[in-house]
């Protein structure tokens, strides 16, 4: 989609889109810092809200970073425990 604030075809208004991809990618970064902070869940809950809002492949990476393999709940602890 090109960044004008209009469909150059139809002409519909598109300025709530532009909003939407912007607050996902907001989400995504504060995802990233949580992360980094030690906050998985935290990071897990904001990567879920930019999916909600624009369903990137940048966002679904990030998720998928942080979620945890199938019935390994303390993933994340383990992993970092095995590292250095």
């Amino acid at each position: 989609m090109a960044e004008e604030p209009t469909c150059p075809r139809c002409g519909c208004d598109l300025t709530l889109v532009r909003r939407a991809e912007v607050q996902a990618r907001q989400f995504i970064v504060r995802a990233v810092h949580a992360w980094v902070r030690g906050d998985h869940e935290r990071a897990r809950t904001l990567a879920r809200s930019a999916l909600v809002l624009d369903n990137s492949l940048l966002g679904r990476g990030v998720l998928q970073c942080l979620e945890p393999p199938e019935g390994q709940d303390n993933w994340v602890i383990a992993h970092r425990s095995t590292e250095g």
